[in-house]
């Protein structure tokens, strides 16, 4: 168990690290219990991809309502308008259940995406669970950086809660920053 909770310790520093950088990977899939921190990310990784005055031209995003598999390979494929990237975000599809036409269509886009692309999908109220029956898709969805964001422990969130006190020139105990957390439901 310990292993596992190393290895999305590692794929969280390097997407902190891609932020930081500046420098994101071409895909990446977003998903877990922590909202608050998938949602933080996903506007760290806008942050770092887009800018503000080509942010419409150069941001394309899908729910499952407005989700087109043409739409969608014209977005990865569209150039950069006045700026290095694009991101194209997709909003709790399921991929794994597409027919077995739009499955290949999506493995082809994935296993392609151009260097000047980034593509993130997120997963609030669909619950990703990848079907690895599909090898081909699997493989270009694992070449990506999958990231959960699992629920935090206590030690974690008092941890965090300390940090953000501080930053704000303010101390706070060990046990106010637990009651903090009891009352407010983690």
């Amino acid at each position: 168990m310990a292993k596992k909770e190393a290895g999305k310790e590692d794929i969280l520093s390097t997407l902190k690290t891609a932020i930081r950088e500046k420098k994101p990977a071409n895909l990446y899939i977003f998903h877990g219990e922590e909202m608050f921190l998938l949602n933080h990310y996903l506007q760290q990784l806008k942050g770092v991809v887009l800018d503000e005055l080509t942010e419409s031209f150069n941001f394309h995003r899908f729910t499952q309502e407005t989700f087109d598999m043409r739409s969608f390979a014209d977005a990865v494929e569209n150039l950069p308008m006045m700026a290095e990237r694009t991101l194209v975000q997709v909003d709790d599809v399921d991929i794994f259940k597409f027919n077995e036409d739009d499955r290949e269509k999506m493995t082809d886009i994935l296993s392609d995406i151009p260097e000047y692309c980034t593509v993130v999908f997120t997963y609030e109220t669909v619950i990703f669970k990848p079907d690895k029956r599909y090898k081909k898709l699997w493989d270009a969805v694992s070449a990506g950086q999958i990231v959960e964001f699992a629920k935090q422990d206590q030690r974690d969130l008092i941890a965090w809660v300390t940090r953000h006190f501080a930053a704000h020139g303010k101390r706070v105990s060990t046990d106010l920053c637990a009651y903090l957390i009891d009352i407010t439901g983690g």
